[in-house]
């Protein structure tokens, strides 16, 4: 992969991720006017719509990119997984609706009632957004993206600074109204943005079992994939309360930022990675999966260093308030996950050569070890160590889809840091051309 020869895509990829870099100073600025404990059952509340979304994305979205590349096939591809998208979502939302109680009671969370009585309305207002993004995915329209997303992030800002400048306090109710108010807006501009791919009959030759072949490892690989992210605010609410969970959740805000930077990775990664395939391009493939890892692999390991030398100190207890302070350790904890997340856009290269299963049995092993170390850091008593688990599957899963591609795609130990010879070429090359 060229990056001049994709600088557009890359530049609308960057330019997306900016509104989630706005959108965080903005959350920094609602823990400023919220209460600790009703940003922990909000943080929640998304965490249990994302692995929601997680389980059906995965089961069935992907499978628009997977088998969109024929256009006579997309009308029926479309219908199918609209349907059963929409069926699989609303249905577990409604299922965490249903044993609401039992979840509140075993958490000791009775805020949890409220959560399960939004998620339903909550999710069938998300699918419109999602399923049109996904679209825009498969087409690599990062141009479009970024106004769906600037649309969704500048609805939540929108309205958190009426609120604000309103009553001077933001409430877990507040919050909810304006995930709803943002998702509805965003939902309907995804949509007409999308209008002229939105192609839906039985034109086609794609079957249902297709979708649930490929889409069911796919669901069980992103599901458990899912369970570190989910995992550690449970462990907080179940050892600690939603007012430790609310702190926290200010250290995982931060720390989002590394997190978009890889998920923009993986938009851009994975289509590219099915098409090389398709093509049996083996030396682009080489250059695609080695050179996006290498340049996030740098680029987070400086910003983990710049971090713990104390800059991450700075700036929370410059930018919030005293009652969040407690954040900074769990922040410097959480840092050091950023060091494996750029090994999991390995997922996406092993995932487009057709070997799901092979990211799954990963996963599951990661998800097992990362398991075991939060119930230990949650029975250690010391908050701090909440985010270990994180790191634990951060490595773990790195480290085994690196084998695999080194074995696999030869992938060199050495083009880990390729990105600092490309650009030492580079900048030689412009110098001497000057």
């Amino acid at each position: 992969m060229k990056i001049q020869e994709n600088i557009g895509l890359i530049s609308w990829s960057l330019f997306d991720k900016f509104i989630f870099i706005f959108y965080g100073f903005v959350s920094i600025i609602q823990f400023n006017f919220a209460d600790p404990k009703d940003m922990g059952l909000f943080t929640i509340l998304i965490n249990f719509h994302t692995w929601i979304f997680i389980i059906a994305d995965s089961l069935l979205l992907h499978n628009l990119i997977q088998f969109g590349a024929k256009t006579e096939d997309r009308p029926k591809l479309n219908l199918l997984v609209l349907f059963y998208y929409s069926l699989s979502a609303v249905g577990i939302s409604f299922v965490l609706f249903g044993f609401r109680h039992v979840i509140a009671g075993f958490f000791n969370m009775p805020g949890f009632i409220e959560i399960a009585d939004i998620l339903p309305i909550l999710c069938i207002l998300t699918i419109p957004k999602t399923f049109s993004t996904k679209l825009i995915y498969r087409d690599s329209r990062m141009k479009n993206l970024f106004f769906v997303n600037l649309t969704f992030f500048g609805s939540l800002s929108a309205i958190t600074f009426c609120l604000i400048f309103i009553q001077n306090n933001i409430t877990f109710r507040d919050l909810c109204l304006m995930y709803v108010a943002g998702t509805t807006v965003c939902s309907l501009i995804a949509v007409i943005i999308t209008r002229k791919q939105l192609e839906f009959g039985f034109k086609g030759d794609i079957s249902s079992k297709q979708l649930f072949r490929f889409g069911l490892p796919m669901m069980l690989h992103n599901g458990l994939h899912y369970i570190p992210k989910q995992a550690d605010v449970l462990v907080a609410q179940y050892f600690y309360g939603s007012a430790v969970v609310g702190i926290y959740s200010s250290a995982r805000t931060l720390f989002r930022v590394f997190e978009e930077a890889v998920n923009a990775a993986h938009g851009l990664v994975y289509p590219a990675a099915v098409r090389l395939f398709a093509k049996n391009d083996k030396k682009s493939l080489n250059d695609l999966m080695t050179k996006s890892l290498s340049l996030l692999l740098i680029t987070f390991l400086m910003a983990v260093l710049f971090i713990e030398a104390g800059f991450g100190r700075l700036f929370i207890t410059m930018f919030l308030p005293a009652k969040y302070h407690l954040a900074v350790n769990l922040f410097n904890v959480l840092a050091l996950a950023a060091i494996g997340l750029p090994f999991f856009t390995l997922t996406s290269i092993i995932n487009a050569s057709g070997k799901p299963n092979t990211v799954l049995k990963y996963v599951f092993v990661s998800v097992i070890i990362a398991l075991i170390a939060f119930y230990l850091s949650g029975k250690s008593g010391n908050p701090d160590l909440i985010p270990v688990g994180a790191i634990v599957y951060s490595f773990i899963l790195g480290i085994l889809c690196f084998i695999h591609v080194n074995r696999k795609f030869d992938f060199k130990v050495s083009q880990l840091f390729r990105f600092v010879s490309d650009a030492h070429r580079f900048l030689k090359g412009r110098l001497n051309r000057g």
